[in-house]
């Protein structure tokens, strides 16, 4: 009897937090993220302070919490998408990060404040899924130099996806992909050289 009261918890809580982040985001359509309060979400989600409390500590901390499930998601395609296709994991990644960043759900959480906590895991995700690809291609260079060739191909990427998310992803996933599998191809070949 008592597990079925804790689904129905569950349930409740799942609603509950549903309903404010569904008010965080329309509130980023009205305001800037740094002026959003406490009050303006419990209002927007019909919900009383108390309730907030019992989910997150204030606004900051729903931020974070929402960048969190994000970087969950992209782990989690990431992950899937180097397994299925590693010749198309960078597309499935920039069409993840478009449909979720385009809208301005997360792009409207990410502050300056925040902004550099997220594009360091985001950095950092796809640096370690990408590295796993392209060890097969420099099997003759010792690691500790591999570490450093990632290093700087994951950063030459960051900074591409940086410029595409800026221009309001006017160019093509294709071409956004194309051109970094192209740059990473062109260091990778100078250092076997």
């Amino acid at each position: 009897m008592s597990e079925s009261i804790n689904k129905k918890e569950d349930g409740r809580v799942r609603y509950t937090k549903m309903r404010i982040r569904s008010a965080f985001y329309e509130l980023i359509q009205e305001m800037e993220p740094d002026k959003i309060t406490v009050t303006a979400v419990c209002k927007k989600a019909e919900i009383n302070r108390a309730t907030f409390y019992k989910h997150y500590l204030d606004v900051p901390d729903l931020t974070d919490k929402l960048q969190e499930e994000t970087i969950e998601q992209f782990a989690s395609k990431l992950n899937n998408a180097i397994k299925n296709n590693p010749e198309t994991f960078i597309i499935d990644i920039l069409q993840f990060m478009k449909n979720n960043l385009q809208d301005k759900t997360l792009a409207g959480v990410i502050n300056m404040h925040t902004a550099a906590k997220f594009t360091s895991k985001m950095t950092s995700m796809i640096y370690h899924n990408f590295s796993v690809y392209m060890k097969s291609q420099i099997k003759n260079v010792p690691e500790d130099e591999q570490d450093i060739i990632f290093s700087y191909i994951a950063a030459g990427c960051a900074g591409i996806i940086d410029y595409w998310v800026k221009t309001d992803y006017k160019m093509d996933v294709t071409l956004v992909a194309d051109k970094m599998k192209r740059l990473s191809a062109v260091t990778i070949e100078n250092i076997k050289k």
